[in-house]
């Protein structure tokens, strides 16, 4: 928090000039009230169907409903309970929702002794938060709602206690914002159709106090979360209005206007849908699927076609047993699914592009400080992904050689599929231009929605540079010899250069033109003279001239193939003895 300053006090304290300095520093402090690094759903394209799961196991198979139909980056409602705060089962999954383009909307939960769900205690919020804070979530905005339907006195340890709950909200909403800006506080959906009876409390009520007594509540919270079932008997008519029906949500919203509200917060409807007779046994006083599809299909014409609703989660995927049986979408016994999933398969959808961080670091730098011009480079590196998004060439990421002076011509190999903390190999080509001089290049890793710079830096262009070899032939007098081959190889093992023709003189030549190496890096150069081993070295190649010594060539390569092997002793037996001490000794 940003501590209060007595103004009049400050200035008085101060000469004139430091007066001045001070009301400048104090002008560019940041506000108390943080701006936080969330976004609003709704200002990017935004795909608002999903599904609530109750086992995370079902994730992967709720992709082809949620992301049907044109739709892409639906969401999954998912709970997770304190007891089972396991960081790499949760990473596993969010990985997973990652590659399938699923947004989590995770609630939070104690869990259950008996048939009722344990009060959550102050002393786990840094628990929560840290756990919450380690996971590598799919998207930027970290949605999390904050326990369950509280106006419940199952839901909250056996009692009703909307002051506790705001307090409860509020602290955790602080925390986690303290522990990272991605967090998207949303409070717990209410039982809208709830009366207050010992075991649950009008919704009204609830609110009423809970606000009352938090009267920053609603400038704790990013969105609203909203429970919007079809009642009563959640086999309400798709078409009704109000408290209590599919749009609950816009009552509840006018009730918090009524309490001050006047930020857009966007609606989350985790929880929603009717009740079929198809179960464990039937229910013939319940809708047939055939209705409850036709429900669907209404609702995404006219109650979810709502600009204020950026996630519509129905009440849930799967769900094999007693109670949730007569909601589930999977069918009871087997592999298949009712009607409604069939309908809400064909609704059209949006293709969301929600926010991710991208980020990526370079094991070692890809561009070196000095080229040589009028060359070509096959330049590579590793690059580790840090952020949220997934390198993909298939997906449109690629990497790109930025060159303000349109001087350079490159392309670059397809970028490697690299998930968060993946580590893979870029490679770029690059022809760099005949003038010399300094160069400002970037690389830069596209998207279809953005692009990060990965590496910048300035490259100077030199003339190509030079050679100098020193070598002694055989135990001749002078070492001169002609028809000699010089070959230079990168850490890679490329051939870069073969220069033949090349004579020694006094045991000395010269090489020129090295195009394509890289000054300051170590290259494999080889000698190779006729009937002679031929001789090699490492050698750092220098930007202008670099001496390279070999050791004594021998005349050992009889039959002149490169290498001194047992085939060599036939054509050793048919060369003259002159030529071989010629060899040796020039004579």
């Amino acid at each position: 928090m940003i501590p209060k300053f007595n103004m009049s006090q400050l200035l008085s304290s101060i000469p004139h000039i430091a007066r001045f300095l001070c009301i400048i520093a104090l002008m560019l402090l940041p506000e108390a009230n943080k701006t936080y690094a969330i976004y609003n759903p709704l200002s990017v394209p935004n795909n608002q169907y999903g599904i609530h799961v109750a086992d995370p196991n079902d994730i992967e198979d709720t992709a082809h409903l949620v992301n049907s139909n044109g739709g892409d980056w639906g969401y999954v409602t998912l709970v997770i309970q304190d007891n089972d705060m396991n960081k790499n089962k949760w990473q596993d999954i969010f990985s997973t929702m990652r590659r399938l383009h699923l947004i989590p909307i995770v609630r939070i939960a104690t869990h259950v002794e008996g048939d009722i769900w344990v009060k959550p205690q102050e002393v786990n919020i840094d628990k929560w938060a840290d756990f919450l804070d380690s996971l590598n979530w799919p998207v930027e905005n970290r949605y999390v709602v904050i326990f369950n339907e509280p106006n419940h006195a199952k839901e909250w340890d056996g009692t009703i206690d909307p002051q506790g709950y705001g307090s409860i909200l509020m602290k955790f909403a602080g925390k986690l914002k303290s522990q990272s800006d991605d967090f998207f506080i949303l409070p717990a959906g209410l039982d809208a159709s709830a009366s207050t009876d010992g075991e649950a409390m009008d919704e009204t009520i609830f609110l009423d106090r809970m606000i009352v007594a938090n009267p920053r509540l609603l400038d704790a919270i990013d969105g609203w979360t909203s429970h919007s079932y079809p009642n009563p008997g959640f086999s309400g008519s798709p078409n009704a209005f109000g408290r209590g029906t599919m749009r609950t949500y816009d009552w509840e919203l006018s009730i918090l206007r009524g309490h001050g509200l006047t930020k857009e917060l966007p609606v989350f409807i985790t929880e929603t849908g009717w009740v079929h007779s198809q179960g464990v046994q039937m229910n013939p006083k319940f809708l047939s699927d055939i209705v409850v599809a036709r429900n669907i299909t209404t609702s995404a014409y006219s109650v979810w076609n709502d600009s204020r609703v950026a996630a519509v989660t129905p009440f849930v995927f799967n769900y094999q047993d007693v109670p949730f049986d007569h909601f589930s979408w999977k069918t009871i016994g087997g592999g298949g699914h009712y009607a409604h999933y069939g309908a809400y398969q064909a609704i059209p959808k949006e293709k969301g592009l929600p926010r991710q961080k991208e980020r990526y670091e370079l094991i070692r730098p890809l561009l070196p400080s000095t080229l040589v011009a009028d060359s070509t480079y096959t330049l590579r590196t590793h690059i580790r992904n840090l952020g949220q998004g997934i390198l993909d060439a298939s997906n449109g990421y690629e990497i790109k050689l930025d060159d303000v002076s349109g001087a350079f011509t490159f392309f670059a190999d397809p970028a490697p599929y690299l998930e968060p903390d993946q580590e893979g190999v870029i490679t770029i080509h690059v022809k760099t231009p005949k003038k010399t001089g300094s160069y400002d290049l970037s690389v830069v890793i596209r998207w279809s929605t953005g692009q990060r710079v990965v590496e910048e830096t300035g490259v100077t262009i030199i003339p190509p540079p030079s050679i100098t070899i020193r070598a002694k032939v055989g135990w001749l007098k002078t070492s001169n010899a002609t028809n000699a081959i010089v070959l230079i190889y990168d850490t890679h093992d490329t051939l870069i250069h073969k220069f033949t023709g090349i004579t020694l003189a006094n045991g000395e030549t010269i090489v020129d033109n090295l195009h394509h190496i890289v000054p300051g890096n170590r290259y494999r150069i080889v000698l190779v003279f006729p009937y002679y081993l031929p001789r090699q070295t490492i050698a750092v190649l220098q930007k202008d001239t670099t001496a390279i010594l070999f050791k004594r060539l021998l005349p050992l390569d009889f039959n002149n193939d490169g290498a001194l092997r047992l085939n060599d002793i036939p054509a050793l037996l048919q060369t003259r003895p002159h030529e071989i001490f010629s060899r040796f000794f020039g004579l």
